[in-house]
């Protein structure tokens, strides 16, 4: 009787032990791994933003040397574009000029009608003779001068000036400035200055 509750016993304790044993086992598979930052964490802690890489140093300077180098070109080019319109502005003053002087040259000559110089004009060959004479090739017509002509808002002596009617273009002079044109008005008048004396007209510069 004795020996018996010694081996129960003995059992007893050896059974308590194999089942602290399996639960101390069970904790320790089951606590849960320290957490690993993932990659994007670790590259937005780094200052990098995901997924980009990083740009190198020497990569970034080149990419703005290119772009002052691009800046300039185009500043270049706009100084050019200015330079060529400045240029061209000048050269059409000076032959706007030219072209006004050349028809004062023509005071007095009487008008006839399908006449182009050098002494008698009607008004298409009137301008027709003027501009010939800087190099300008013009048709015998004030509608067919009109349709060749670049529209201008902005009028300088020696462009063309088209007054029109219910018929269209009728009638065709060179502006003086200020208002005035030089024309060959008509049967038994003479080529001459005269103030513009409508607003149904519109402007044109040819060349």
């Amino acid at each position: 009787m004795h020996t018996l509750s010694v081996r129960a016993r003995a059992r007893r304790a050896a059974l308590a032990a194999m089942v602290a044993a399996l639960t101390t086992t069970s904790i320790v598979a089951s606590a849960p791994a320290p957490a690993v930052p993932a990659p994007a964490e670790r590259t937005a802690e780094s200052g990098v933003a995901p997924g980009l890489p990083r740009a190198h140093p020497h990569r970034v300077e080149r990419q703005a040397e290119l772009r002052a180098e691009r800046e300039a070109e185009l500043r270049a080019e706009r100084r050019a574009e200015l330079r060529a319109e400045r240029e061209a502005a000048e050269a059409a003053q000076g032959r706007g000029e030219q072209i006004v002087a050349l028809a004062s040259n023509e005071a007095g000559d009487p008008y006839a009608w399908g006449a182009a110089g050098p002494d008698a004009f009607d008004c298409s060959g009137f301008t027709q003779y003027v501009f010939a004479q800087v190099g300008i090739a013009l048709p015998h017509s004030s509608s067919a001068q009109a349709a060749m002509a670049q529209p201008v808002s902005d009028p300088q002596p020696g462009d063309l000036v088209f007054f029109t009617g219910s018929g269209g273009v009728y009638h065709v002079a060179i502006y003086a400035g200020d208002g005035y044109v030089w024309h060959s008005p008509r049967s038994g008048d003479v080529v001459n200055k005269a103030q513009i004396w409508t607003s149904s007209v519109f402007y044109g510069r040819v060349g």
